[in-house]
C-alpha cells in the first residue's frame, strides 16, 4: 500500500478549513443574543481542551485510528460500540453539512434547481477529491487557504476603513447573566464547529 505523507503545516490548513466549514453559513450562539461572541470564545475554548484530549490520544496510540483504541481501552465490545457510533456520527455529519451547503446554494444562487441536482454535483465533486487521495487535498486546502484568508483580510481591512464598526452594538454585555452564555457555549458552540474536530481522530 502506498505511503501517504502531509506537512505539518497542510494538516494544520486542513484543520483551520474543516473548522470554517459549515460554520461560516450556520449562526452560531445566537441564542446569546449581543453575546454571541462570548459564547462563541467559550466554545473555542472547550473545543480546545478537546482538541488537547485528542492530540493525547494520537500520543498515547500512534497511527491508530479512534475505532481501534477504543477497543484497548474500554473493552472490545464497548469498543465496538463506541466505533460504530463513531461511523453514525460521520454520516450524520457529512449529510447534514451537504444539506446545508445543497440548502445554501438554492437559497442565494439556484432557487430553481433541484436540491438533488445541487448535492448529486457536491458528491461528484467529493468523489473526485477522495479518489485523488489526501495529499492533492493537501495541496488544494493550501491554495484555498492562502486565496481565503487574502479576501478575508481585505475584507476586514475594508470594513475597518469603511467605520462601519460600532462597538456600542455590543452593549449591554451580560445583560441575561454567564448561565445565559455558557449554557450557548457549552450546549452548543463546543460542539459545532468545535467538537467536530474528533473527525481528525
Amino acid at each position: 500500500m502506498e505511503k501517504v505523507k502531509i506537512t505539518p503545516i497542510q494538516l494544520f490548513v486542513l484543520y483551520v478549513l474543516f473548522e470554517h466549514g459549515s460554520a461560516l453559513v450556520i449562526s452560531l450562539g445566537t441564542d446569546a443574543k449581543q453575546d454571541a461572541w462570548l459564547s462563541i470564545l467559550i466554545g473555542m475554548l472547550g473545543g480546545l481542551f478537546l482538541y488537547y484530549i485528542y492530540y493525547r490520544l494520537y500520543q498515547f496510540y500512534p497511527g491508530k485510528p479512534l475505532t481501534s483504541y477504543a477497543q484497548e481501552i474500554i473493552g472490545s465490545f464497548f469498543g465496538k460500540l463506541v466505533a460504530f457510533l463513531y461511523i453514525l456520527y460521520f454520516l450524520y455529519l457529512s449529510s447534514r453539512v451537504l444539506r446545508d451547503f445543497g440548502e445554501l446554494l438554492l437559497t442565494f444562487a439556484y432557487p430553481n434547481s433541484p436540491l438533488f441536482i445541487i448535492n448529486t454535483i457536491m458528491i461528484l465533486a467529493i468523489m473526485y477529491a477522495v479518489h485523488k487521495g489526501i495529499e492533492v487535498l493537501a495541496r488544494t486546502g493550501e491554495l484555498l487557504f492562502a486565496f481565503l484568508y487574502f479576501l478575508a483580510i481585505t475584507g476586514f481591512l475594508l470594513v475597518i476603513i469603511s467605520g462601519l464598526i460600532d462597538l456600542n452594538q455590543l452593549k449591554p454585555i451580560l445583560e441575561e447573566g454567564i448561565v445565559r452564555i455558557l449554557d450557548v457555549a457549552f450546549k452548543q458552540t463546543v460542539y459545532v464547529p468545535f467538537g467536530e474536530m474528533i473527525a481528525f481522530t
